[in-house]
C-alpha cells in the first residue's frame, strides 16, 4: 500500500483513513492536514487505486471484505493496534467491516456517508453471477465503466474532469491532489489508476454483511451522511440507530456524496470528536 500522512512521525499512528471508491489517499489532503497538528495520521491507497501497489485482478473480486482483509493485514504488521478508522463512501463500509472482522485492532469508527444497502439487496448479492449481473446492471457501475480512462497529460486530465459529475464539488487544490495520485504513466499520456473496469467492479462487489459488522463494531460509532443522494439511505440510519444505541448519527445539510470536499471543517470535527472519544474510552477501561 501507498499512502500519505500527517503529524509526528515518531508516535503511533492515532488515525487510519480509507478512501472512496475510485480517489486515492491524497484527495483527502486538505481535510487530514490540519489533524497531524494533534493526531499522527495515516491515509492510504487501498487495492486498485492511487498508488497502490497490491494486485487489482477482477477474477473473484466479489465482496469489500477484499480491502477489508488488506487492512487487517496492514494494521497487524505495520502499525500499533488498536487504531481509529475514519473513512468515505467505500472506505467507511470497509473500515466498519475490519471493526466488525476485528473489533480488537480497533478503537473507534468515524464513518462518512458509508455506503449500506438493505439486507434484502446484500442476500441477493450471493445468488451465482449477481456480481457480474450488478457490474452491468447497477447505474453506477455502468457509468463508471464508461468513464474517460487515458488523457494527454495530468493537466489535460484536470481540465476535462473540472465542473463534471461528483468533482463539480472538488475545490480546485483537491483536484489537483486528486489527478496527482489518481494518474499514472501510460504509452502517449497518462491514465487513470483506477481503472474503469475495475472502479465498476467495484461497485458490483457487495458480497460483504455490513449489517452484521455493526453489530459487533467498537464504540465510539460515529456516522455522518449527506442530506442529498446519500449512500446511507434515511431508512439505513434509522435501522442503525435502532441497532446501535450509541451511534451518534448526523445529517449534515446541504450537501452531497462528496461532503468532505463540501464541508471539510464538519467531517473534520466529526473524525477529531471520534479520536476523542476514543482516547477516553481507552483510559477507562485502564481504570
Amino acid at each position: 500500500m501507498a499512502g500519505i500522512a500527517f503529524g509526528d512521525p515518531e508516535r503511533p499512528v492515532d488515525l487510519l483513513f480509507l478512501h472512496a471508491t475510485g480517489f486515492n489517499a491524497r484527495t483527502y489532503r486538505a481535510l487530514l492536514a490540519p489533524l497531524g497538528e494533534r493526531a499522527h495520521v495515516l491515509a492510504v491507497d487501498l487495492r486498485g487505486h492511487g498508488r497502490s501497489g497490491l494486485p487489482a485482478g477482477r477474477l473473484g473480486y466479489a465482496s469489500w471484505n477484499r480491502h477489508r482483509d488488506d487492512v487487517i493485514q496492514l494494521i497487524e504488521t505495520k502499525l500499533c493496534a488498536p487504531v481509529t478508522i475514519a473513512g468515505h463512501s467505500m472506505g467507511a463500509t470497509t473500515g466498519l467491516l475490519v471493526g466488525g472482522k476485528r473489533p480488537d485492532i480497533v478503537r473507534g469508527l468515524c464513518l462518512i456517508d458509508p455506503v449500506i444497502l438493505s439486507p434484502t439487496t446484500y442476500a441477493m448479492m450471493h445468488a451465482p453471477g449477481a456480481p457480474l449481473f450488478a457490474e452491468w446492471t447497477f447505474p453506477i457501475a455502468r457509468g463508471a465503466r464508461k468513464r474517460r480512462a487515458a488523457f494527454e497529460t495530468r493537466e489535460a486530465m484536470v481540465a476535462a474532469l473540472t465542473g463534471r459529475g461528483i468533482f463539480r464539488a472538488f475545490p480546485p487544490d483537491t483536484l489537483q491532489d486528486y489527478v496527482e495520485d489518481g494518474a499514472v504513466e501510460a504509452s502517449g499520456g497518462v491514465a487513470l489508476a483506477c481503472a474503469p473496469e475495475f472502479e465498476a467492479r467495484t461497485f458490483a462487489a457487495q458480497r460483504n454483511d455490513p449489517w452484521a459488522a455493526f453489530e459487533r463494531a467498537p464504540a465510539p460509532l460515529v456516522i455522518l451522511r449527506a442530506e442529498k443522494g446519500s449512500t446511507l439511505p434515511i431508512r439505513a440510519a434509522r435501522r442503525i440507530a435502532a441497532l446501535r444505541l450509541d451511534a451518534r448519527i448526523a445529517t449534515i445539510e446541504g450537501t452531497t456524496h462528496a461532503l468532505p470536499m463540501e464541508r471539510p471543517d464538519r467531517v473534520r470535527a466529526a473524525i477529531e470528536s471520534t479520536l476523542v472519544m476514543a482516547g477516553q474510552a481507552a483510559l477507562s477501561a485502564l481504570d
